[in-house]
């Protein structure tokens, strides 16, 4: 049995015997009731703060209790509340009694909690407080009470109460924007909310006793600033936070001072106190002002805050002044839950309590993670006045003819809105890099003293410039095809490279050398999306190792430095953005050759390591449609394994020789996020695939003696190297000269 917080005082003796006789509670919540959390959702857990693992947790004070409270959960000591263990339900406001959860996702979330039946209805008070990091504006939330969960979640039965969870229709349930904002001043201790004096609160429907759906967000400097729906984290302003310690104010926590308007592009204050407190322990406007100018150093008369923005130097000074820190103001995004459970005998012994956000219509109708997040994006930027740059007008407007096409057309205009074809930045860089490991032989050189051709590799054309010291040369072309993805659409990409480089053979084991190489590559992103034109060059050393058993060994490790220039086809224009980024590449190769005669085979595997980073851009060219793309980083390994042949053809007119190897390759690249959004506004994180892929590698390749009498001994050598999946597919040529002097 659970240990339980009991009131005794309020437990009749006999009740009482019968309780704890019995080990059960009627109609109650266990202490620890957690069984599952699930969906787009998560129970926050902030141990600093006191709140444990689960995050949630029940408390039983009054059995079968039927409080008679309307409006304020004062005396209510049944809960579910945060899990602090210092804290009941009774504790002062402002403790930390409320469960917070995080929306993540747009399907909501199911919180599966353990019940005991023991033929009673118990009353509990939720304080509940929901953040939303859904990714989209939430116009409106659900909170529904059934079984189940997922696409099994059942709703409650509201024809028997003594058998359900229940809303208590007779309290008037409250999801409100936190006091600290919007109100009295809630816990900032200031007597005024930071934007307005009056609370921002949902309209409360409750259609049936198990459903209830807050809508009509309703403040009017709310709405003036933010809109009409509670914001997405990746949309709420900049604030700046001020450190009062040592200061006579009263503030466990920085005292938020301004926050950024992007509309005006300006700090303003919010409201930092009031003059004439109810609460006398309120330290008074006057005083606030005066300590806040002693911090910075300046005249209260300097701050001008009956303007109501802060003047440029002030923004300056608290830029430079480490009591003063820029963070979200996050409490925009948190709506407070209060309302009371009506918990009876539900069949099974437990409950879910459902949370489920509502968003815009073109969000809504969004069919992918990818579509959903522009499609947020773009409706914040259409209907957050403090997010409107002049092109609010133009975004409304291009909602209303999205929301008039067919499913097809929407969904390809919506996805051009956003930077579609991301993933082509990483992938021209894998494919330079990979030319560039194929850009030498597999053999270590011959000395020059014993006349020999020093490389029949198809891969590389090498010549001796001395005993100890060779040259090498590799021209490449290219094509590739991306397959679309569930977020990206996919692309073709033409690329050729060039290499040099010299080989030092140390000893008939073991060989040294150096690549430089040059590379150009083109992007192209189907449904007429747009293109990346790449360039760059890399500088990259490699080894080779042979061992008398018939292994060989051979490794590269590289540096490549990358630029892009995109263009991308917007409803009817064209964005532009130029962009630089940088490359680390390793991969190791290995076989082992069995000789007969002329012809030679083994297995053979390798693995490769590919390190990308492309610096944030900005584009032009599009007016409102152009868009602000954040740093990309990611990195791929693949693995290979396979069979390689070498065949020297007899009694030919020239030597001539054949190779070719098939791999079986592996490829891991997770997904990514990179912040993209509007130039001038908050973006958000848009997914970027991964690259989770198997293929086959076939390379090909022949070489030919053309020496001439008297002359240096000289070898023509082409090769082919194609990659095959449903998703990937590459064909690459390439021709070289071999010469021994």
């Amino acid at each position: 049995m659970k240990s339980k917080i009991l009131n005794l005082s309020s437990v009749a003796p006999a009740a009482l015997f019968a309780v704890l006789g019995s080990q059960v509670w009627a109609g109650s919540f266990d202490d620890a009731p957690v069984l599952d959390i699930l969906g787009d959702g998560l129970v926050f857990v902030d141990v600093d703060e006191g709140i444990l693992d689960p995050g949630l947790k029940g408390v039983t004070g009054t059995i079968n209790a039927d409080y008679s409270n309307t409006t304020s959960p004062s005396g209510i000591d049944n809960c579910l509340m945060a899990n602090n263990p210092l804290f009941v339900c009774t504790s002062p406001s402002g403790s930390g009694k409320r469960i917070k959860t995080w929306l993540t996702g747009r399907s909501g979330m199911d919180m599966v909690l353990s019940t005991q039946a023991t033929g009673g209805i118990t009353e509990y008070f939720y304080y509940g407080k929901t953040s939303n990091l859904s990714g989209a504006r939430i116009e409106s939330l659900i909170v529904q009470f059934g079984t189940g969960s997922g696409d099994s979640f059942v709703a409650m039965d509201t024809s028997d109460p003594a058998a359900a969870a229940l809303f208590d229709s007779d309290f008037i349930s409250k999801f409100n924007l936190p006091d600290g904002l919007f109100g009295d001043g809630g816990q900032e201790s200031t007597g005024i909310g930071f934007l307005d004096d009056q609370t921002a609160r949902m309209t409360i429907n409750l259609s049936d006793p198990a459903t209830l759906e807050a809508l009509n967000l309703a403040n009017a400097t709310y709405q003036s600033f933010f809109g009409d729906a509670i914001l997405d984290d990746t949309m709420i302003p900049d604030a700046y936070f001020w450190d009062a310690s040592g200061t006579p104010l009263e503030s466990d926590e920085p005292i938020p001072v301004a926050w950024y308007n992007v509309s005006t592009g300006q700090w303003q204050y919010g409201n930092m106190g009031v003059a004439v407190p109810s609460d006398p322990t309120i330290i008074t406007l006057d005083v606030r002002l005066q300590e806040l100018a002693i911090s910075l150093g300046v005249d209260v008369a300097d701050l001008d805050y009956a303007s109501g923005v802060i003047p440029p130097d002030i923004a300056l000074l608290m830029e430079q002044n480490g009591l003063f820190e820029v963070l979200p103001l996050e409490d925009l995004r948190n709506l407070n839950l209060n309302f009371i459970i009506d918990l009876g005998d539900v069949d099974g012994n437990q409950v879910t309590i459902r949370l489920v956000p509502t968003f815009a219509p073109i969000v809504t109708l969004a069919t992918s993670e990818y579509q959903f997040l522009t499609a947020a994006h773009l409706d914040a930027a259409a209907n957050v006045p403090y997010l409107d740059l002049g092109n609010s007008g133009l975004y409304q407007s291009t909602i209303a003819a999205l929301l008039g096409m067919s499913d097809i057309d929407r969904a390809d205009a919506l996805e051009s809105i956003g930077f579609s074809f991301l993933p082509a930045y990483s992938s021209l860089g894998f494919e330079f890099a990979r030319s560039q490991g194929m850009a030498f032989g597999d053999e270590i050189p011959s000395s020059a003293a014993e006349g020999e051709v020093v490389s029949r590799s198809a891969d590389a054309a090498t010549w001796s410039l001395g005993q100890n010291l060779n040259g090498m040369v590799s021209l490449q072309g290219g094509q590739a095809s991306y397959g679309t993805s569930a977020n990206n659409i996919g692309y073709d990409i033409v690329q050729g490279s060039f290499s040099a480089g010299v080989e030092s053979r140390l000893n008939e084991n073991h060989s040294f050398g150096l690549l430089i190489g040059g590379f150009k590559g083109t992007a192209t992103a189907y449904s007429d999306r747009g293109e990346i034109d790449a360039t760059g060059w890399s500088l990259a050393a490699f080894g080779k190792k042979a061992f008398e058993n018939g292994g060989r060994l051979k490794g590269i490790i590289g540096y490549q430095s990358l630029s892009y220039d995109s263009s991308r086809l917007v409803l009817g224009q064209t964005a532009v953005g130029n962009t630089s980024g940088s490359q680390f590449f390793a991969a190791v190769d290995g076989d082992y050759m069995f000789q007969r005669g002329k012809f030679a085979f083994g297995p053979m595997a390798s693995v490769e390591y590919y390190d990308l980073s492309v610096e944030a851009f900005d584009e032009t060219g599009a007016g409102a449609w152009n868009l602000s793309v954040g740093e990309q980083t990611g990195s791929l390994l693949l693995g290979s394994v396979g069979i390689r042949g070498e065949y020297n053809l007899p009694n030919a007119s020239s030597d001539l020789s054949l190779e070719g190897s098939l791999a079986y390759t592996v490829a891991s690249r997770s997904e990514s996020y990179v912040e993209t959004g509007f130039v001038g506004l908050p973006g958000a994180s848009i997914p970027v695939n991964g690259f989770e892929d198997s293929w086959f590698d076939l390379d090909l390749g022949v070489a030919m003696d053309m020496s001439s009498a008297g002359g240096p001994k000289t070898q023509l050598m082409a090769g082919y190297h194609g990659s095959f999946s449903e998703n990937y597919e590459s064909h690459g040529l390439q021709v070289s000269m071999n010469m021994a002097f």
